[in-house]
C-alpha cells in the first residue's frame, strides 16, 4: 500500500510539496514556498530515498536546501536546467527575505550542500532506486521543467508539476505518452478557464509595443525571471526597437541558453539575447526611460526589483505603457494595481497614468488540454493540487467518469 501525504500545494496555489511512502522507501516530490507570504509546507522526514524537482520556480523549490539543513544526506533528482536555475532562484531568495528583514530559511552553505548533492537527468533516462524506477519527462512550462513518472511497490504514479501541452515561442507542448498510471497528482491552476489563442495574443503584443514605441512611448514588460522573461525577448526583438533587460532575468537567461536543448528554438533566444541591452545599475536606469523603447525587467508581480525604479520614474507619462504577461497572485502589488489602479512603492501610492494592459501568456495549461489530457491517459485516481478550487473541479471530473480526488494540507491518499 503506497501512502501519498499533502504537506502543501493542496486546495491553494503555492508551497507545493508531496510525500510519497511506498512503505518500503519515502519520496518527496517538490519542496516549495508560497512566494508573497513566505509560508512553507509541514516538514518532512529527511528520512528520504530521493527528492524530485518539477521545475525551479519558488513554489516548487523555495526551501529544499532546509532538507539538508536538517540532516537530509541523499539525491535531489531533477533535469540539468532545473539545476542550474534553481542556484540562482535560491540564492535571490535569501536576499528577498534578508530585505524583508525575515530569519532565512537556510543559508548559502545549504544550498552548496544540495547542489553538491543534485542528480541530473535527461528527459525519458530511468534511474533504477533501491525499490523503485525514476523517469522524468518534458512538461512544456519552463525551460527545465518536468513531470515525474515514479513505479514503485507495482504501481505507477504521476506527477505533472506545472505543465503545459500547446507549443509556445518558447517551448515545446509537453509529453502526453503515459499509459497504465495509477494515480495522477496534478496540477490544477486554470481548470476553470481556457487561454487566449497564442497566436493572436502574439499579434496583439507586438501591434501594442509598435504603437507605444512608435509614439515615442516606452513599454515596460515586467516579467519572471525564468520563463516569460525569455519568452518576451523572443516575441520582441525583431520589431526594430531597441531592447533593455533588467534585472535577474539576464542571469536566467544565460543558464538557459546553457542547455539549449531545454527551449525550443535556442538560435532565435540567443539572437534576441544578444541584441538586447542588459541595464547595469541605478544610473543606467536613468538613461534608458530618455528614449523610447522596450524594457524587459523583474519582476512579475511587481513585488520589488528594477520595475519599481521604472514605474516610478514614468507612472505620470500617459504615452508609456505597462504590459502584465502573468497571473497576479491575490495581496501582490501587481494584484493591487489591477484591482485599485494604485501600486505602494516604497511606502509612497502612485497612482499610474500609463496605459495598463493585461495579456494572458500563461505558462500553464487550460481548461479544455487538461481535460482531453485526463481522458486520454485516463488514470485509475485524479489527485487535484495546485488550484483554489479542487473539489469543485473532482465532482466535474467525476461526471466525466473520471474517479478525482481534492486533498487538504495533510490529507493522505492511499493508493
Amino acid at each position: 500500500m503506497i501512502e501519498i501525504k499533502f504537506l502543501g500545494g493542496a486546495g491553494e496555489v503555492g508551497r507545493s510539496s508531496f510525500f510519497v511512502d511506498s512503505g518500503v522507501e519515502k519520496f518527496l516530490l517538490d519542496y516549495g514556498i508560497s512566494v508573497q507570504q513566505m509560508a512553507v509546507p509541514v516538514q518532512p522526514t529527511v528520512n528520504l530515498d530521493g527528492v524530485v524537482l518539477s521545475h525551479s520556480h519558488l513554489d516548487h523549490i523555495g526551501i529544499v536546501p532546509e532538507l539538508y539543513k536538517r540532516g537530509y544526506k541523499g539525491e535531489t533528482f531533477l533535469t540539468k536546467t532545473t539545476q542550474k536555475l534553481s542556484e540562482l532562484m535560491l540564492y535571490d531568495a535569501i536576499k528577498v527575505q534578508d530585505r524583508r528583514g525575515l530569519t532565512p530559511l537556510f543559508q548559502t552553505y545549504d544550498i552548496e550542500t544540495y547542489m553538491a548533492s543534485a542528480h541530473p537527468l535527461e528527459f525519458k533516462e530511468k534511474i533504477n532506486l533501491r525499490n523503485s524506477t525514476l523517469e522524468l519527462r518534458d512538461a512544456g512550462h519552463i525551460p527545465g521543467s518536468a513531470a515525474t513518472l515514479l513505479e514503485t511497490e507495482g504501481k505507477r504514479i504521476l506527477y505533472t508539476g506545472d505543465i503545459k501541452f500547446s507549443d509556445t515561442s518558447l517551448m515545446k507542448g509537453a509529453d502526453q505518452h503515459y499509459k497504465d498510471i495509477d494515480a495522477v497528482i496534478t496540477e490544477s491552476t486554470y481548470y476553470y478557464k481556457n487561454h487566449p489563442d497564442r497566436g493572436k495574443l502574439v499579434d496583439e503584443l507586438r501591434e501594442h509595443v509598435q504603437q507605444i514605441v512608435y509614439n515615442d512611448g516606452i513599454v515596460l514588460l515586467p516579467c519572471f525571471a525564468v520563463g516569460r522573461t525569455q519568452e518576451m525577448l523572443m516575441l520582441v526583438h525583431d520589431l526594430g526597437f531597441p531592447v533593455y533587460l533588467d534585472g535577474m532575468g539576464i542571469e536566467a537567461t544565460k543558464a538557459v541558453l546553457s542547455n539549449p536543448s531545454s527551449v525550443k528554438d535556442p538560435d532565435i533566444l540567443k539572437k534576441a539575447f544578444g541584441k538586447a541591452h542588459k541595464v547595469v545599475g541605478v544610473s543606467e536606469r536613468s538613461k534608458v526611460v530618455k528614449r523610447p523603447g522596450i524594457i524587459i525587467t523583474t519582476s512579475g508581480m511587481l513585488n520589488g526589483g528594477p520595475i519599481h525604479n521604472y514605474l516610478k520614474k514614468l507612472y505620470k507619462r500617459e504615452d508609456c505603457s505597462l504590459v502584465l504577461s502573468g497571473f497576479q497572485v491575490e495581496g501582490t502589488p501587481g494584484r493591487e494595481l489591477v484591482d485599485t489602479k494604485k501600486i505602494k512603492i516604497n511606502g509612497e501610492e502612485l497612482e499610474p497614468r500609463l496605459q495598463m494592459k493585461f495579456m494572458d501568456f500563461s505558462a500553464h495549461c487550460g481548461r479544455d488540454d487538461l481535460l482531453a489530457f485526463l481522458k486520454k491517459i485516463n488514470p485509475k485516481k485524479t489527485i487535484l493540487v495546485h488550484g483554489a478550487d479542487t473539489a469543485g473541479f473532482a465532482k466535474e471530473l467525476e461526471k466525466e467518469g473520471l474517479e478525482a480526488l481534492a486533498p487538504k494540507n495533510g490529507d493522505i491518499i492511499k493508493i
